[in-house]
């Protein structure tokens, strides 16, 4: 059985992407081979080369060229062209789809459904649509959310709240038939070095406790957050040195300003570090003592269930499937969303109560070794992927024969 995957602007290898390789991994494992179709000049199309996949290049056409929220705006022309350019995308994946001889196809998100939904019908060919987080539901986005849960033949999350939050209670009702949990994956095996190095370091109370956020700065990431608690810690205990380390690129650069602003005017130049996009994620989990996550939405982060793997603390905002993956007070820790006195108050904490925190990592990595390995993912997944490829031959079948 063959998976034509799809992927449309990936930018970086970020969590979504990683979590892609690793599927296409586990699923080969199962007998399912998956042909990542992205754009050739993408982390993702170089990444899948390397691991051996089968790949498509697939570059959008038009004004698709133009990332970030290019289908969600613009004028009335600009949106005319972006419909344009559409029918052409989805029209070019459905010639892709059926000359690599694909059983089913896979997107993610709502722009996985512009870019691809009806050029999965075109193709005659079942349709996985993958959520984690999602934009919310109005506007063009809710349309396009109407056209996935129509064109679907599963959808499938990450969290058992995420129906009712991504669409309402009333629409999620209409399809939950096609609905599907799973909880994603990790490759346990490759972070094992990292979290042997951790446990390995010695650390001291005279040490820097340092403070690990990952993800794109912007709104929803919600770092701002976390530069109001820090303020507060440094007020607090202005004897205990504090690291905070945010590792991500940029995707507004105005909330950036504001960030750094921030950072300059509370006095916490020497405190905050803008690390950019890295590579060495892993070996800065190893190096942290506590990673944070205020986010004000998410599915579940790749970034979490790493850093409880490796045994880094996680302080988590109460959004999206985190709570579903953190056992507040045993793995972990769950915040109140918004709240940087929260927030302080849990640092602080930490500060005073370095071999507790380190301990509360230790039990999230023995659940994580428990629970957030890939072969239940991976045989979750490929049992969905047969069903769906054996029921599809039926209906063919009933079809023809009538």
């Amino acid at each position: 059985m063959k998976v034509f995957a799809y992927m449309p602007t990936p930018g970086g290898l970020t969590g979504a992407p990683r979590r892609l390789l690793t599927l296409a991994s586990v699923l080969r494992e199962q007998g399912i081979e998956m042909c990542i179709a992205t754009q050739r000049d993408s982390d993702l199309f170089r990444a899948a080369e390397e691991q051996g996949l089968d790949t498509v290049e697939v570059e959008p056409v038009g004004v698709l060229r133009q990332r970030h929220g290019a289908l969600f705006g613009g004028n009335a022309v600009f949106r005319l062209k972006a419909l344009v350019s559409l029918l052409a995308q989805n029209l070019g994946i459905a010639r892709k789809i059926r000359k690599h001889g694909a059983d089913v196809v896979w997107v993610r998100s709502s722009k996985g459904i512009a870019y691809a939904g009806l050029g999965a019908l075109l193709s005659r060919r079942p349709l996985v649509w993958d959520l984690g987080y999602e934009l919310p539901s109005r506007g063009v986005v809710r349309w396009l959310h109407r056209l996935g849960l129509w064109v679907a033949k599963r959808v499938v999350f990450q969290h058992s709240a995420a129906p009712d939050a991504m669409f309402g209670s009333s629409l999620a009702a209409r399809y939950r038939q096609k609905f599907q949990t799973i909880v994603p994956g990790i490759d346990l095996a490759a972070l094992e070095p990292f979290r042997t190095e951790r446990m390995a370091r010695g650390r001291r109370d005279r040490d820097p406790f340092v403070i690990l956020q990952v993800g794109t700065l912007c709104e929803r990431k919600n770092q701002r957050v976390l530069v109001e608690a820090i303020t507060r810690v440094i007020e607090a205990r202005p004897e205990r040195a504090v690291e905070v380390w945010f590792a991500g690129g940029s995707f507004k650069e105005g909330y950036v300003e504001v960030l750094k602003e921030e950072v300059s005017t509370n006095g916490l130049a020497d405190t905050v570090s803008f690390l950019g996009w890295r590579e060495d994620v892993h070996d800065l989990m190893a190096a942290a003592d506590l990673l944070a996550m205020p986010s004000r939405d998410e599915g579940v982060p790749n970034t979490v269930q790493e850093a409880m793997a490796i045994g880094l603390p996680v302080a988590v905002s109460s959004v999206g499937g985190m709570p579903e993956i953190v056992s507040d007070g045993e793995t972990g820790w769950i915040m109140s969303i918004d709240n940087p006195e929260d927030w302080a108050r849990r640092i602080m904490w930490c500060l005073d109560n370095r071999e507790e925190c380190s301990a509360i990592g230790q039990r999230g990595s023995l659940y994580a070794t428990g629970h957030f390995g890939t072969n239940e993912w991976g045989e979750q997944y490929g049992f969905l992927v047969q069903v769906i490829v054996e029921g599809n031959v039926s209906e063919a079948r009933n079809t023809g024969a009538s």
